[in-house]
């Protein structure tokens, strides 16, 4: 399997920390039991300590598919084959309007796409989940061209992210920080079915830690244990994003480095390295303890964590800027709710 055409686009509004402070502020005053002083003091600190400086959120008149459309016609002009060629679509993204039908289906139409298309739901893992199925299937020889739409877009007024800006106390921050360092993203990948064992998969999977980072519909309870219940409910049930960025950053420290070595390439080998863009300062942590920080590819640090978009997207601006180089071995690296640990292998 080959990527033929990649690319990412960021909506136009630059949103810095001193803003995400400002909005943490203007919706946590009035409610707010404590010093809120002290409590923005602590985001600060929090957000320097990640790395991220800013991220991009949608601006006045801007619209998600307009966007996707954009990046899908960039990576089809790359890929030089005609949309009809594409064979299978696939939508993996945590930001949706629909889960019935399946939002590839709304995608597919505006596309003007007629091929197979489908959802799946991997949390922050799901374009590399994506890569993995359409790798399987272009093996077993069922499809020749695949194309990956992310769209991450869930900064709008009232969404899971945004109500988070809303703070009650201090202990809030313990699972709503992680919504301070949301960006947002649109980004195409289209394959094709050569060089068909260029690329290689591991993981390491820890569902039982799956209660850590979630976003809950309107009948979660009926579809987990009652010891699930007792943890997310008091955190605000029903489409709120509950996510413990210490507690999945303190499991992320061990298991990222291991599917790292589950993978079993030697670090001196790899040409560059793409990642989640969540935290950049740790991942460059983890880089180290691989000996590779300097092969890290960071656009986390403008575009905030983009959640699926972030490995597509980077892999598209390193070409673009020309940092990465052809036939050279690199990897995605990712780490994500469920919890799922990733290590990916390819040459571009």
């Amino acid at each position: 399997m080959k990527i033929i055409g990649i690319s990412g686009v960021l909506p136009s509004r630059c949103v810095t920390n001193k803003d995400i402070i400002e909005l943490v502020e203007k919706n946590s005053k009035e409610n707010f039991q404590g010093d809120l002083a002290k409590t923005l003091k602590t985001i600060e600190r929090l957000l320097d300590k990640t790395g991220i400086e800013s991220r991009y959120w949608l601006g006045d008149g801007e619209k998600p598919m307009h966007l996707m459309e954009q990046a899908f016609n960039q990576a089809l002009e790359q890929a030089n084959i005609s949309k009809s060629e594409i064979d299978l679509l696939i939508y993996p993204n945590v930001t949706r309007g629909f889960t019935e039908p399946a939002n590839s289906t709304f995608v597919a139409k505006a596309l003007g796409l007629n091929c197979r298309n489908y959802d799946i739901v991997d949390a922050c893992n799901g374009w590399i989940t994506a890569m993995d199925i359409i790798n399987s299937k272009m093996k077993a020889g069922e499809i020749r061209h695949a194309a990956i739409i992310n769209m991450e877009f869930g900064m709008s007024e009232g969404s899971p992210f945004t109500k988070n800006f809303a703070l009650n106390s201090a202990s809030e921050l313990t699972y709503k920080y992680p919504s301070c360092t949301i960006g947002e993203a649109a980004s195409v990948t289209i394959l094709n079915n050569e060089s068909i064992d260029n690329f290689r998969f591991d993981y390491i999977s820890r569902p039982e830690l799956s209660d850590l980072c979630n976003i809950s519909l309107p009948d979660w309870r009926l579809f987990c244990n009652e010891s699930d219940v007792e943890l997310i409910a008091p955190l605000g049930g029903k489409y709120q994003f509950n996510s413990y960025g210490a507690a999945l950053h303190e499991h992320a420290g061990y298991e990222v480095p291991n599917v790292f070595k589950q993978h079993g390439i030697d670090s001196r080998d790899l040409h560059k390295i793409f990642i989640h863009t969540g935290a950049p300062n740790m991942w460059n942590k983890f880089g180290n303890e691989i000996q590779a920080k300097d092969k890290i590819h960071h656009i986390g640090q403008k575009t905030g964590n983009i959640i699926t978009a972030s490995i597509p997207l980077a892999i598209a601006h390193a070409l673009e800027n020309g940092q990465v180089e052809r036939d050279k071995l690199c990897m995605g690296w990712a780490g994500s709710g469920g919890m799922v640990f990733s290590a990916m292998s390819f040459k571009l």
